[in-house]
This record gives structure tokens, sequence and C-alpha cells, in this order.
């Protein structure tokens, strides 16, 4: 009996079930929707560089923890409000600041960037890597929009040794096999000054079936994420963000987040944030200098988990680089 429960266990590990979600959870996606549509890479006028860590039902044995490295940026956006050089005089020297009626005007451009993940849950360990592509295209002086593409490959890994199996040799255990996965995403993001708007869909290939029937499949799930927000402005040096998320495992249950954030000054922010029926969050953030910026999040679990397990931690750091603007916080995705 305890081998076949233990058994029936990794099945489900591998195999991922449908219900569940397969992709790292992240109580901080506003602070990088690039991680779930592609079509985000290249928004903004510097390389943006982030690294996020985050350790989930804290107490929980074999709890998840993940983390991600991404980066992307823009390829041919000749931003209208970068300063440019006058040939006047003798030489170069810098013109006037930028022209203010021309700051949301956003030039035809692409975009390119690299997301890479590794994810930990029980005995089973998940690493991909994912090269994305954007093409921005503006609608209006005001409106945007653009499409992305990302592929790469996720692999999943099986910790044998930590196995604890009555008979060690059983032949069953060759079975477990370690996979890899192609992987494919593809997004849309329409936004201006004050809004945004995402739709987006991950680990679109199917996998193939698995060659003897007793092998778990590791079949990647298809997830689709709608995003949304927009941006008020109660007084100069104030502004509220609210943004929803909505998440849809394949075969699975939706799963919404909702965060309201305050961000003052554009330097300091505070959110709090709404996952339903599984966690109330706070979140706290700081613009350091045009080159860096830190945020961190605390989950207080509210679904049946609470009883066996604390609360969630995600630490998220950010670096501008090349942000010849000196922009202190994001024109685009806030």
């Amino acid at each position: 009996m305890k081998y076949a429960l233990l058994l029936l266990l990794l099945l489900l590990l591998c195999c991922l079930a449908a219900p569940a979600q397969q992709l790292p959870q992240h109580t901080q996606y506003a602070q990088n929707n690039f991680l779930l549509n592609p079509a985000v890479a290249g928004i903004e006028s510097y390389a943006d560089l982030r690294a996020g860590y985050r350790t989930q039902w804290v107490g929980l044995e074999g709890a998840p923890t993940s983390f991600y490295t991404s980066l992307h940026t823009a390829l041919g956006k000749n931003d209208r409000n970068a300063p440019r050089l006058s040939m006047r005089n003798n030489g170069p020297r810098p013109a006037t600041g930028a022209n203010k009626n021309n700051r949301f005007y956003v030039r035809p451009h692409h975009g390119i960037g690299a997301v890479a993940q590794a994810h930990k849950a029980g005995l089973l360990k998940t690493l991909s890597l994912n090269l994305s592509y954007a093409y921005h295209l503006p609608l209006s002086p005001t409106l945007n929009l653009s499409g992305g593409l990302a592929a790469g490959l996720t692999q999943y890994r099986l910790n044998r040794q930590a196995l604890d199996l009555v008979t060690p040799a059983d032949p069953a255990t060759s079975e477990l096999v370690d996979h890899n996965k192609a992987d494919l995403g593809l997004g849309l993001w329409l936004y201006g000054p004050r809004f945004y708007a995402g739709l987006s869909a991950m680990q679109l290939l199917p996998s193939p079936a698995p060659t003897a029937a007793p092998a778990p499949a590791a079949a990647l799930q298809r997830h689709y994420y709608a995003t949304a927000g927009l941006r008020l402005a109660p007084s100069p040096r104030l502004s509220l963000t609210p943004s929803l998320m909505v998440k849809l495992p394949q075969g699975g249950t939706p799963m919404v987040d909702a965060t309201a954030r305050f961000t003052y000054d554009q330097r300091f922010w505070l959110a709090a944030s709404y996952r339903h029926h599984d966690a109330l969050a706070a979140a706290v953030g700081l613009y350091l200098n045009p080159m860096l910026d830190v945020s961190y999040s605390y989950d207080i679990i509210t679904s049946e988990l609470n009883r066996v397990s604390a609360n969630s931690h995600e630490v998220v750091l950010g670096l501008k680089l090349n942000n010849k603007q000196k922009i202190l916080c994001p024109n685009w995705v806030w």
C-alpha cells in the first residue's frame, strides 16, 4: 500500500494534474508582466533586467520555491523624448529636453527578451528558458498595440536519490524518466498612458503521447491569462493603479488576482491584493534611483492550506540598464 501511494503521488507530480496551476505563481505579477505575456518585450525605452524569488506555503514539507531572471529591451524605438545632440557652433552639444507634448508617443519598433525560471516542488524540479520577440505598433498618438511570441524549452527532473521505496530495485522506478518539452507562448498587449490590457496563452505546444502506457507523460498544460490595469492620479504626487488578472489552466479552475497599488512621488509604493479562494497579500516597493528598484510581498493564506502551512514570501529586484532618460517609475507597465 505504501509503495502504491508513493507511485500515485509521483505520477501526480510528474503529470501535474490539470486542475492545479502548472506555471509558477507570482503575487507581484504587475511588477513584471513580461513573465506571462511576451508582447510586453521592449515596451520601455531601457533594458529591463529583473530577478525574483518566491517561497510558497512556508512550513509545508516539499512546498514550492521558484526563481526567475528576465531581460527585455527595445530595438529601433527612436524615442522622441530622448535628448538629442545639436550640431551647432563648433561641435555637438545636448539639445533642449524632451518635448512634453510627445511624452506618450511611441514609434513602431521591435522588442526582444528572455526568461529563465527554476521551480521546485517536492521531488520535482522544473527548469525553463524562453526567448521572446514583440512588435509594437502605434494606433494613435496615445494608443499602442503589440504582439509577441515566446519559444523555448522546459525540463522536468525527478530527484530519485530522495525516493523512499519499499523495494529500492523495483523496475517500476525506471519508468519515472526525466522529460524535455518544447514550449510556445503568444500574447497581445494594448496600452496607453493611463491603462493597459493584455491576453496571452502559454505552453501551447501539445505534448507527445508517452512511449509506454505506465510512464508518466509530464504533459504541459495550456495556461491562458487576461490582464488589465488602470492608472489614476488623484494628486500630482500620488497615483492609484487597480489591476486585475484572470488565469485559466487548461481543464482547471479559473483564478482571479485583484490588486490596488498606491505610488507616491514615483519613488515609493504600497499594494494590497486578493487572490480568489487562496490568499490576501501586501506588498511594498521602492525605486531607489533610475537604475535600481526592489519590492517585497507577503501572502496570508486564506484557503484550507493555512491549517498545515505558514504564509508565502516574494522578493523582486529590478535594474534599468541603458536608462538614458533617467526614468524612475516605468512609463508603460506599473
